[in-house]
């Protein structure tokens, strides 16, 4: 093929990548506006900013960046950013355009590991010595920060050295945890009714950005009311015998919060009598030792049973429980042998929560099709519980187990689409098929979790990203 036919093949298939490269912002414009793709690579593995940015078009980098929502850190195939094409070209204006950007990274480094600055310091074009002071200036500026919240609504600002290429391993450093600590916990992008546990190369800013198309892709609800937080929140994957070895007091005044949280949620499904024992213990860690004329009967009032008791059980079982939960923290505050330190209290709270079947369990959304008559069925809505002993099903309304099996007892199955999936009891030979949007993570985590997650399938699932 000629290079005039080239020419000729490359405007007809990229028309975006023309327009940026010209510099024709009202055609650039319009076609971002019939649904063209800023990220589109050509043949040549280049984006339309690439071409901006290499011919020095400001105002069609600016429409890119501003209009077309474009990455200010998207890579060609040779691994070079947008900032190194404008500052390797001397062009001090788009490099300040970007410089601007409170995602940008100015530390990137390209293929062969050089930075912005480096490239810009060799080749010497056109206005270098004004694009070298900018890039010094930026690299000497405070960065932005994200905040990172804990379950007890805390939260610690962590600085993006590297914008919105910044990793969740960076960010997990940025925390500042001892190598202890660190070993329970990552971070999890959630919102009110759906969350994701990130992996270690995840671009957490970039997550937030996109959280209302992951929300429409794994979810019916209404994206706009879904506002995603970053959270600092214990390892799916962590196995429970390593956890079990816990003392550093930061580690479990972290892991407690989250089991205490969800344990007032109802999911931590268990017999009433550990209900009161655990009730018992969070008045003891709350209000320290029991003393008689103070904790009397009206003292839990609604308020206070709110805190130490599963929101399922606040109108049905709440007023008969009363004395049995002021018996129980009587008791425990009397009894010899247990320090009321508080750290070694939240231990104890978490020892009994370890033997909950769902605890540490990730937790989705999904619904279960039962027969209520002949010729009809009932929809129950479930949570899916996935952690490292197996899967379990809560009715999302009562919160009860529905079902609780452990891997060697549990088989599954995908099916058609991601839209559902198939899990079969080897104890008793029941199937049952939950429908979800969330059906690929499900299966996934499963594999993960029980260890089967061969090349092929992690290849066949990687789409799914999260867990």
């Amino acid at each position: 093929m000629t290079d005039a036919l080239k020419e000729r093949q490359w405007v007809d298939d990229f028309p975006l990548h023309r327009s940026a490269c010209e510099g024709v912002t009202e055609l650039l414009s319009k076609l971002l506006d019939s649904g063209f793709s800023v990220n589109q690579l050509d043949s040549d593995h280049w984006a339309p900013i690439h071409y901006a940015c290499w011919y020095g078009k400001v105002e069609a980098t600016r429409i890119l960046i501003e209009k077309g929502k474009c990455n200010p850190n998207l890579l060609n195939g040779q691994l070079s950013s947008p900032l190194h094409f404008a500052a390797g070209g001397g062009r001090a204006e788009i490099v300040q355009l970007l410089l601007q950007h409170p995602e940008i990274d100015r530390h990137i480094v390209d293929q062969q590991g050089r930075t912005a600055l480096q490239v810009c310091e060799e080749n010497k074009q056109n206005d270098w010595e004004t694009t070298v002071q900018l890039l010094n200036d930026a690299l000497n500026k405070p960065y932005e920060k994200v905040r990172i919240y804990r379950t007890d609504g805390s939260y610690r600002a962590v600085e993006l050295r590297h914008g919105n290429n910044t990793t969740v391993q960076q960010i997990m450093e940025g925390m500042r945890l001892s190598p202890e600590t660190q070993q329970y916990f990552t971070i999890w992008i959630c919102s009110e009714n759906l969350s994701l546990q990130l992996k270690p190369y995840h671009k957490s800013l970039q997550h937030l950005r996109d959280w209302p198309e992951i929300v429409a892709e794994l979810t019916s609800l209404d994206p706009h009311l879904e506002k995603p937080q970053l959270f600092l929140r214990r390892d799916v994957r962590l196995p429970l015998e390593t956890e079990k070895k816990v003392d550093d007091p930061l580690a479990i005044l972290i892991l407690f919060d989250e089991a205490r949280s969800s344990l007032l949620k109802g999911l931590y499904p268990c017999p009433d009598s550990q209900l009161i024992t655990l009730a018992g213990l969070l008045l003891q860690i709350i209000y320290g030792n029991y003393e008689s004329k103070k904790h009397k009967q009206g003292f839990l009032n609604e308020e206070n049973l709110k805190c130490i008791l599963p929101c399922t059980k606040l109108k049905s079982k709440a007023p008969h429980w009363i004395n049995r939960i002021l018996h129980e923290y009587k008791s425990l505050s009397s009894r010899e042998g247990i320090s009321k330190e508080m750290h070694h209290l939240q231990r104890l709270f978490l020892q009994i929560c370890w033997e909950f079947p769902t605890y540490g369990a990730a937790f989705f959304t999904g619904q279960v099709y039962t027969k209520s008559s002949s010729s009809s069925h009932k929809v129950v809505k479930v949570y899916v519980g996935v952690n490292t002993k197996g899967l379990h099903l809560l009715n999302m309304e009562t919160k009860a187990l529905l079902i609780s099996l452990k891997y060697g007892s549990l088989m599954w199955q995908l099916g058609e689409a991601d839209a559902y999936f198939q899990i079969h009891s080897l104890e008793n030979k029941m199937s049952l098929v939950v429908h979800t949007k969330q059906a690929g993570l499900i299966v996934k985590l499963l594999m993960k979790l029980s260890g089967q997650l061969s090349v092929n399938e992690r290849n066949l699932t990687e789409r799914h990203g999260y867990g």
